[in-house]
C-alpha cells in the first residue's frame, strides 16, 4: 500500500481549483456545482459527486492535498490489519463515520493510521483516540474503499471469535463453513445459518464484481453459480447438490415466493442494501429437468442517475437525441435484442425532461427502477392490465410523456400513435435489429404506413460493448482488413484523417493505433471492465417517410438514412474504438456487416 503526502496548499486554494488542477475539472463543471451548491448547499465535493464532474478518486486526492494529509487509493488487505486495532471499534460506528484504523506507526507504537473519507469530521478522530488509546493519524481514502475494508475486516473478527469458541477440533470445518461470511455486507445480522450466509454472499460477490445475472443452476452432482459481468457469463461457485432445496428456499423467502411450489415458474422481487448501496433483484425460477434454477437480476439505482452523455452517446448523437425527447409530440422507438440497455436508454431520457411541469406517466413489464416524481405502473395480465389498457387509460390523465415498456402488437401500436398524433410524446421500444427494421417491424404489425410516417420522428438502435480495461490495454497497430472491417478506409486511418466525434471519456490515441484487450486482476482477466452503447439513429426525414408510405424494406430505409448521415451501428462502434473506449474485436462481435452503402463512412466521421 502506498501512502502519499502532500504539503498543504496556500490557505486561499479552494477544492474547487485543486480539483481543476489536478482532476483536470473544467470551469463550466465547477460554475454548474458552485451555482447548485447556491441553490441546494452542501459541500463543494459531494455538489461535484452528484454531478458526476469527478469521481471519489479524485475528491479523496484533493481534500488531501488542500488539508496536507496522508492519501492512499488502495488500502490494506484485511488480513493485514491487526485485529486488536479494531476490536473496540464498534461496526456501526466504523460504517457510519467512514472510519477504519489499520496500521501502528511511531517509533513507540503510539500512533495508528486511520483510514477516513472525510477528514473534517474530527470527532471521529477524536472518538478513535478514546477507543484505541492511541494518537490517529488521518489517511485520506475513497469511501466505497473504506467501507469495502471494514466489510471485510469485521467479518475476519468475527470469524475468529466463533472459532476461537468452537476450538481447534472444528477450526477446518468453521473455515470453509464461514468462507462465504468474509464477503457479506450485512454484519449486523445474526442469522448463523450456513445457507443463509450462502446466498447472502452470492449477493454481495456480485455487487462487488458488478454483475447484471446471477444463475443458480441445478446439475446432476453439484449446484453451479454463474455471474453475468459485463454481458459475458463467468462461474464463480459450486455448492453440493443436496443443498439445492436449501438455496432455493431461502432464495424464494427473501423473494416473498411459494416455497412448496416447484412445477410452475414464479417471479418475485428483493431489495437489500449492500456495500452501501441499495439493490432491487428481480428473482425467477422455472422448472427443468434437473430441478428449479433460479435466476436474479441485479438492479443498481445509481445506475438510473445516468445521463444520456453517461451512457455512450456522441455529440451529434446527443444533439440530434435531446430535439427529439424536447419535442411536445411525436414517437422514439429504440431497438435492439433483449439486454441491449433500451430501458436504461429510456429511463436516461426520462430522467433528462423530467421537471415538474411535466405530467409523465410510464407502463412496464416489469417496473425496473422507481423515478422519483414520474407515475409508473406494472402491466399484470391476471387483471386484464396490458400495455393496451394501461396506454388506453393514461390519456385519460392529461399526460404530457408517456413511456411504454413494449410495442408488442397492433393494438398497442395503434394507441401510441393515436396519442402522438393527439399532442403526446411517447417512448417506447420494439425488437428489431437495426433501426431501419423498428419501421417495417410496425407496418407488419398491420399499423397503416401513413400513421407511421406521420408519427414516428426517429428510431434508435443500440447494442452495449464491453470498456477495455484502463489498466491493462495495449496499444497496437490494427491490420488493414481489420480498419476495413469496420467500415472505414485504411489509407485515411493510418493518415490521421478520421477525425472522433466528440464521446464522453475518449482518450488521446497515437496516429494509427488502437487499443487490445489483455486481462489483469483489476478486470478478472478478461481485458474489460464495464459497457458502454453505440448507437444507430434514423431521423425520419421526407426521403424516408415517402419510402415509408411505399412500404420499402429495411435495407432501403437504412440506405435512405445513410445517405442523409447516419452513422450505423458498426461505424459508431468504429468511432468508440478511435476514441480509445472499446476494441475492434468487441464491436465486431456485437454488430452484423453493414449491408447499405459504406462509401459514406470517411465522410460521416468528419462532419
Amino acid at each position: 500500500m502506498n501512502l502519499l503526502a502532500f504539503n498543504q496548499v496556500p490557505r486561499h486554494e479552494r477544492l474547487g481549483a485543486i480539483l481543476c488542477k489536478q482532476a483536470g475539472l473544467a470551469t463550466a463543471r465547477l460554475d454548474e456545482a458552485l451555482a447548485r451548491q447556491r441553490e441546494e448547499g452542501g459541500r463543494i465535493g459531494q455538489v461535484l459527486l452528484a454531478l458526476k464532474a469527478i469521481d471519489e478518486d479524485q475528491l479523496a486526492v484533493a481534500l488531501a492535498a488542500q488539508l496536507g494529509l496522508l492519501h492512499a487509493r488502495e488500502l490494506p488487505k484485511a488480513e493485514e490489519v491487526d485485529p486488536a486495532l479494531v476490536e473496540r471499534i464498534p461496526v456501526a460506528f466504523a460504517k457510519q463515520q467512514l472510519v477504519m484504523p489499520f496500521r501502528r506507526e511511531g517509533a513507540a507504537g503510539d500512533c495508528v493510521l486511520v483510514a477516513v473519507a472525510d477528514p473534517l469530521a474530527v470527532h471521529a478522530l477524536d472518538d478513535v483516540r478514546k477507543l484505541t488509546g492511541l494518537e490517529p493519524v488521518p489517511v485520506v481514502s475513497a469511501p466505497t474503499r473504506i467501507l469495502e475494508l471494514i466489510n471485510k475486516v469485521y467479518a475476519r473478527l468475527k470469524v475468529g471469535v466463533e472459532l476461537g469458541r468452537r476450538g481447534a477440533a472444528a477450526a477446518g470445518e468453521g473455515d470453509e463453513e464461514y468462507d462465504a461470511e468474509e464477503l457479506v455486507d450485512i454484519l449486523d445480522l445474526t442469522d448463523e445459518a450456513p445457507i443463509i450466509r450462502w446466498v447472502n454472499s452470492l449477493m454481495f460477490q456480485a455487487v462487488k464484481e458488478r454483475a447484471s445475472d446471477i444463475h443458480i443452476e441445478p446439475g446432476e452432482k453439484d449446484v453451479v453459480v454463474r455471474y453475468r459481468i459485463d454481458g459475458a457469463l463467468r462461474e464463480t461457485k459450486r455448492a453440493p447438490r443436496q443443498f439445492l432445496a436449501s438455496i432455493l428456499s431461502r432464495v424464494k423467502i427473501m423473494a416473498g415466493l411459494n416455497i412448496a411450489e416447484k412445477r410452475l415458474p414464479q417471479d418475485g422481487r428483493i431489495r437489500r442494501k449492500i456495500a452501501g448501496k441499495e439493490i432491487d433483484m428481480r428473482v425467477a425460477t422455472a422448472p427443468t429437468a434437473t430441478g428449479e434454477r433460479v435466476t436474479i437480476r441485479l438492479l443498481d439505482r445509481t445506475s438510473v442517475q445516468l445521463g444520456l452523455a453517461d451512457i455512450g452517446f456522441a455529440a451529434d448523437h446527443l444533439v440530434a437525441l435531446e430535439a427529439i425527447i424536447n419535442r411536445p409530440h411525436g414517437i422514439l422507438l429504440v431497438t435492439g435484442p433483449t439486454g441491449s440497455g433500451k430501458t436504461t436508454t429510456l429511463y436516461a431520457c426520462l430522467s433528462t425532461i423530467n421537471a415538474p411541469d411535466l405530467n409523465i406517466l410510464t407502463i412496464e413489464d416489469p417496473v425496473e427502477y422507481q423515478l422519483e416524481g414520474i407515475s409508473q405502473t406494472q402491466v399484470n395480465p391476471k387483471i386484464e392490465l396490458t400495455f393496451a389498457s394501461g396506454l388506453r387509460s393514461f390519456l385519460r390523465h392529461d399526460p404530457d410523456v408517456i413511456m411504454v415498456g413494449e410495442i408488442r402488437d397492433v393494438e398497442t401500436a395503434e394507441i401510441a400513435i393515436q396519442a402522438s398524433l393527439t399532442g403526446h410524446l411517447v417512448f417506447s421500444t420494439v425488437h428489431t435489429n437495426d433501426a431501419a427494421g423498428g419501421v417495417t417491424r410496425l407496418v407488419d404489425m398491420g399499423v397503416e404506413p401513413f400513421l407511421v410516417a406521420s408519427s414516428v420522428v426517429g428510431l434508435l438502435a443500440q447494442r452495449l460493448v464491453r470498456r477495455v480495461c484502463s489498466e491493462c490495454r495495449e496499444l497496437v497497430t490494427p491490420t488493414v482488413e481489420a480498419i476495413s472491417g469496420l467500415g472505414l478506409d485504411p489509407v485515411r486511418f493510418f493518415a490521421g484523417q478520421i477525425p472522433i466525434i466528440g464521446v464522453k471519456g475518449q482518450l488521446p490515441m497515437p496516429l494509427g493505433k488502437v487499443y487490445r484487450a489483455h486481462g489483469c486482476d483489476v478486470c478478472l482477466s478478461t481485458g474489460y471492465k464495464g459497457r458502454s452503447g453505440i448507437y444507430e439513429l434514423l431521423m425520419l426525414d421526407d426521403e424516408v417517410r415517402s419510402l415509408c408510405l411505399k412500404k420499402a424494406d429495411a435495407t432501403s430505409l437504412k440506405r435512405a438514412g445513410v445517405r442523409a448521415g447516419m452513422r450505423t451501428l458498426r461505424l459508431d462502434g468504429a468511432n468508440k474504438v478511435l476514441a480509445g473506449m472499446t476494441t475492434i474485436e468487441e464491436v465486431m462481435l456485437v454488430t452484423a456487416e453493414d449491408h447499405a452503402p459504406t462509401e459514406h463512412a470517411p465522410a460521416e466521421h468528419a462532419r
